[in-house]
């Protein structure tokens, strides 16, 4: 494993990681997609960890889309169980706020046991000031998009000669925005993942299955980022 220490380079304050490639992982092994699920959950914690060890201020993992609940039944029910251990294991070990991201438009019925899990995730971590983990569980950034717009026009206090003031509506209101995002399994799209969020975000594409995620990955994508010459345009 190499080494690295926020001394090293310049480490972002917000990471993001959309966590693809567990089903092809778990084909790849013989086993089974929950399997490839629990193997994935014990990466998302590795890598939190990480990245608290690093001090990095806030990193957000894309698990599960709103359309993922369209899939089989037996494998959203495997998917659930999975996400319901980890924000258990993540409420527990988290030093900061646990958020969920989710836009439950009510297409598909959102599980009692996750619905709980995450209530509980919530309160429980709320009062800490560590990183903050926000975990996308039924995340859209195009619906995100959508209800921050329609809260800020809402306001009380929005002028129309003004920008709207997007980003106090948004599910990561009062975080930086996405400094990097990081995508497994070697496809190369967003996902609808934090769209606003990521405008001026460092892109790393990452040919490993979430799965195999370790330390020498997230210094590699790390070392894209410090690459990076970001001048916003000036």
């Amino acid at each position: 494993m190499q080494t690295l220490t926020a001394a090293a380079l310049d480490i972002p304050r917000h990471i993001g990681f959309i966590a693809d490639g567990n089903r092809r992982w778990a084909q790849l092994h013989g086993t089974t997609a929950e399997d490839g699920f629990r193997q994935g959950a014990v990466a998302v914690h590795q890598t939190l960890e990480r990245c608290r060890a690093l001090g990095v201020q806030a990193a957000s993992v894309f698990l599960m889309s709103e359309r993922n609940f369209g899939r089989s039944e037996d494998e959203v029910a495997a998917l659930v169980d999975v996400i319901v251990d980890l924000l258990n294991t993540e409420a527990a070990a988290s030093t900061g706020p646990l958020r969920v991201l989710t836009q439950n438009s009510g297409s598909y019925a959102i599980p009692d046991r996750l619905l709980n899990a995450i209530e509980h995730a919530r309160t429980s971590t709320a009062n800490r000031t560590g990183m903050t983990v926000c975990l996308g569980i039924g995340y859209d950034g195009r619906a995100d998009i959508r209800q921050a717009v329609t809260q800020a026009l809402r306001a009380g206090d929005y002028h129309p000669a003004q920008e709207l003031p997007l980003g106090d509506y948004l599910s990561t209101r009062g975080l930086p925005d996405l400094d990097l995002i990081v995508r497994t399994s070697g496809e190369r799209r967003l996902s609808a993942f934090l769209l606003w969020q990521s405008a001026d975000a460092t892109i790393h594409f990452d040919d490993r299955l979430w799965p195999d995620f370790d330390a020498d990955a997230l210094v590699e994508a790390l070392t894209v980022h410090a690459a990076q010459t970001r001048t916003y345009g000036r």
